[in-house]
């Protein structure tokens, strides 16, 4: 008789070779080259899970493919390796879309009601009329440069300036390095958008918020959400009867920015629910803060942690204070225009620390060009590490951090040349983040007041090595244990921080806003 590890073998050989015809069965000739791994689904699977860029850059590296598949349960996944494949991604807008990605989150994140998501989808998802189109421009129209975004970025900045005043008060101050870049950033993000009655100046929904933010990878992933994000999805609840309460009251009118006054009026437009509006709403403040505080932390991070860097930057924004009788005065708003080594890093640290990545559901059998077929039903991953860290695309000092990069004029302009569209911090093609100018005017403000406010001594006076924790879900990866470091002040006398309308520049990093393509 066969031997238990005889019948064991068989049976995953059998197995095995039972999910390889599948595949085989189920794949067509045109679509791009299967990735099948030791375990067919699984092992894809797992990867993507577990290994996520390291994974796709070894595939990358290992197949020299512009595209493969991978196939996991469910659905076949297409990723992208190579600019040119994904500029043709880009312009499928209406068979490779981002709006069902949109209506999902609606759904899964800010949970609302069946009625909400049936008036969202309208007659058609896609349509350029419809509730998901209108609400982008919405979004792009009052985050473009001009009015609209310097007094969301005012806003900011008073926030910001706030807190190094009560460091100054308080004298030299341990912060945890990242929770304090989180705390500002969030309060002055919030602060702009809902002015005097931002929801998020009570210490309770804070706290709510925090519990909520942590659960929103799960969220994401929709599996068991009131089993496994159970605290999130209450935070929530409490979060949405906060936003009842501002826009049932009207107190959006009372100080609320041109964002909340254009999207209210499209969510109406819509007829949706106040409580339906309220969900949505949460949803907007994640998308508005989840990826700025990691973000701003590399900026800082990269900045700090390195004396080049750091004496450059410092010299820079210096040229920017005035003092006149003990007043020290800033115009935060020509950072943007007047300091081109601060903006190199932030883009540079974008290139270099970003972890986001472009998904598509393919609505309908997608050719690009003559050569790969995109099956209905399956979806299209374009993970940003992959074009930034493309030697081809970059040169060879790709996996180098150079704060240089991306100077566009001078002495010290790089000598390498790359595709403006190579840089995906924020989407690119059709589907731009809204917020991108005012992400990046609030990274470049608080680099710019921590350098000419505080001297930051870090533990034992010397900066460790970076400790990149997982991205959970973000744009940036969280760092991997708390940095306490002292902030303490440097000049003396007093401040004014300013954010002018003399300068409405926005921050142009990708290459629809330098070309005027813009969404």
């Amino acid at each position: 008789m066969p031997s238990t590890l005889a019948v064991a073998a068989t049976t995953i050989a059998v197995i095995y070779s039972f999910l390889r015809a599948i595949i085989s069965l189920r794949h067509d000739s045109r679509e791009p080259k299967t990735i099948v791994g030791a375990v067919p689904y699984l092992s894809p699977l797992f990867g993507m899970v577990i290994g996520q860029d390291k994974f796709y850059k070894r595939l990358r590296d290992e197949t020299r493919l512009p595209i493969y598949t991978l196939n996991i349960p469910g659905v076949p996944v297409y990723i992208v390796n190579s600019l040119e494949v994904l500029q043709r991604v880009d312009r499928h807008i209406d068979t490779l879309p981002f709006a069902p990605m949109k209506a999902q989150t609606c759904k899964k994140v800010c949970s609302v009601s069946q009625a909400g998501i049936s008036k969202i989808y309208g007659n058609n998802l896609l349509a350029q009329d419809g509730y998901l189109y209108s609400h982008q421009r919405a979004s792009a129209q009052a985050g473009a440069p001009g009015a609209s975004l310097n007094a969301l970025s005012r806003s900011a900045s008073k926030v910001f300036a706030a807190a190094f005043d009560r460091v100054e008060a308080r004298g030299r101050t341990a912060v945890d390095l990242y929770q304090f870049i989180h705390d500002a950033t969030f309060d002055a993000t919030t602060d702009a958008m809902y002015g005097s009655h931002n929801p998020f100046r009570t210490e309770e929904s804070l706290k709510y918020w925090a519990v909520f933010e942590a659960g929103l990878p799960m969220l994401f992933l929709g599996f068991l959400p009131n089993i496994l994000a159970r605290s999130a999805c209450k935070a929530r609840e409490r979060l949405v009867a906060a936003f009842v309460d501002y826009f049932g009251n009207d107190k959006h009118l009372d100080g609320g920015s041109l964002f909340v006054q254009l999207t209210t009026k499209v969510n109406d437009g819509t007829g949706l629910s106040l409580e339906d509006k309220a969900r949505i709403e949460v949803g907007q403040v994640a998308a508005a803060t989840f990826n700025t505080a990691p973000g701003a932390y590399w900026c800082v991070w990269a900045v700090l942690s390195n004396p080049t860097v750091f004496n450059e930057c410092r010299k820079e924004v210096m040229r920017l204070v005035n003092e006149v009788d003990g007043v020290n005065t800033i115009d935060l708003a020509y950072v943007r225009t007047e300091c081109p080594l601060l903006v190199s890093t932030l883009q540079e640290v974008m290139r270099f620390y970003g972890t986001a990545a472009s998904l598509r559901l393919i609505y309908e059998d997608t050719m690009l060009g003559d050569e790969y077929l995109l099956k209905k039903g399956g979806a299209v991953l374009m993970p940003n590490s992959l074009f930034h860290s493309d030697e081809t695309l970059w040169g060879p000092s790709a996996g180098e951090f150079d704060h240089t990069r991306f100077l566009k004029a001078g002495p010290r302009k790089s000598s390498t040349k790359h595709p403006a569209a190579a840089f995906r911090a924020f989407g690119g093609g059709h589907v731009l983040c809204p917020g991108r100018h005012l992400a990046s005017t609030e990274m470049l403000a608080l680099m710019a007041l921590i350098l000419v406010r505080v001297d930051v001594v870090p533990p034992g006076g010397e900066w460790p090595p970076a400790k990149i924790g997982q991205a959970a879900g973000r744009a940036f990866p969280l760092p991997k244990k708390p940095v306490l470091v002292d902030f303490v002040p440097r000049a003396a006398g007093k401040w004014r921080v300013l954010f002018s309308d003399e300068n409405d520049s926005g921050v142009s990093l990708v290459a629809e806003d330098m070309h005027g393509t813009k969404n």
